[in-house]
């Protein structure tokens, strides 16, 4: 029986195979207070043109929004004030449906 791997995981192992050579890089060639700051731009990085643009088009493919693309778009560009002005303004009303199986979908609230 064959597992599907869910995008997220999938997205986390192909950003930690692209980091681990630039942090294996930077070790051996500069000192650890650097290494300190990439790793926290890294964080960042992940965090605000991942994490969020990720969240934003998954919340809004599942409440079936028509905008999905854009406020996905502007959250990656504009991370941290597009993710607040999706919630407050482009959210829609309907729930947020949840695939349970291959035709079964429920409604989550």
């Amino acid at each position: 029986m064959a597992t599907t791997r869910s995008p997220v995981v999938v997205l986390g192992v192909m950003v930690f195979a692209a980091f681990l050579p630039l942090i294996v890089l930077w070790t051996t060639t500069t000192d650890l207070r650097s290494l300190l700051y990439f790793s926290l731009f890294a964080l960042y990085f992940l965090v605000a043109h991942v994490i969020l643009p990720g969240w934003v088009y998954l919340d809004a493919n599942g409440r079936e929004s028509d905008a999905a693309l854009t406020w996905t778009i502007i959250t990656f560009i504009l991370p941290f004030i597009g993710f607040i002005c999706y919630y407050v303004i482009g959210q829609p009303d309907a729930p947020h449906r949840v695939e349970t199986s291959g035709t079964d979908a429920s409604i989550k609230r």
